[in-house]
Order: structure tokens, then sequence, then C-alpha cells
């Protein structure tokens, strides 16, 4: 009778501390992308669009319920020459429910195709661990920065444009 009281509080405490232990568990999350020159200015990537090497984003995260949407956590990142960005997060505890995350675009080092457009200068990312996601890798949808229309028509023939515009 004692041995089993005495198993039955072993098997609770051993429950106990592992519960603690997960909602403690810190990890490390690399949050990953794409930015873009949209050339065509269709607001999305095409088979015309280029890579922007050296473009500049930032991830943010706020609580979800602060008034006053101060930043909890952040990063910022580069592009390398395919215009590939990774972003580590170091440490993120599992009240990554409670944030609202999103990387946005800074800036362009291409004069040419510096544009932002609202809607489409961000991108939502999850810092969850038990999503049911086998990696700590979160992918941002692709960022794009839309090409002048002075640059779009630079290189044509200027009879065929319409200078109405």
């Amino acid at each position: 009778m004692a041995s089993g009281v005495v198993m039955v509080m072993v098997v609770v405490t051993a429950t106990a501390m592992a519960m603690a232990v997960q909602g403690s568990r810190h990890s490390d999350f690399f949050v990953e992308g794409e930015v873009y020159c949209d050339t065509c200015r269709a607001g999305f990537v095409t088979n015309v669009t280029t890579a922007i090497q050296g473009a500049r984003v930032r991830l943010e995260c706020r609580h979800y319920m602060s008034a006053s949407g101060s930043v909890e956590r952040s990063a910022e990142g580069t592009t390398d020459a395919t215009g590939h960005y990774r972003m580590e997060l170091v440490e993120v505890d599992n009240r990554g429910a409670e944030l609202v995350c999103a990387v946005a675009l800074l800036s362009s080092p291409v004069p040419e195709c510096h544009e932002m457009e609202v809607g489409r200068d961000r991108a939502p990312v999850t810092l969850v661990q038990d999503v049911g996601l086998a990696t700590m890798v979160r992918r941002a949808n692709p960022l794009g920065f839309l090409q002048t229309m002075l640059a779009r028509y630079a290189n044509t023939d200027t009879r065929y444009v319409d200078t109405k515009m």
C-alpha cells in the first residue's frame, strides 16, 4: 500500500517537473525569406522579377494585448546575392504565442527599385514552438519593392510610350 502511494507521488512529481520545463523552454528560431524587385508592378513574384542584394528587413514582435504597441523582440537582416535573408532569434520562450510578429521592408540599395507598397511591405511570422512544425525555421512570404515607372520605361522606344500617363 505504501509503495503504491510512493509510486503515485513519483509519477505526479515527474509530470509536474516535465510541465514546468515545457512551460519555460527556450529555443532559437530562424526567420528567413526573400526580397525582390517587382519590375512589372504586379504585386507578386513573376518570371521577370529580380532578387535584390543588400536589401534590409526587420522582424518586429509585439504583445497582442499591448495598448502601446511597443516592440518586445526584434532583429534585422540583409539579403545576399540571391535576395535571401536569414535572421536568428536566440532563446525565444513559449510566450511566442502571445506575440504578433512580422517581417517588414526597411530599405533597398537599388535606386530604381525602392518604392514600398502598403500591404506588400510586410509578412506575418509565427514564433510558436508547439504548432506541429518539425523545424525551428519560419519562412516569411516574399517581400517586394516596386520598380519606379520612369525606370520601367527608360529603355523603351519612346514612340510607343503613352506620355499622358
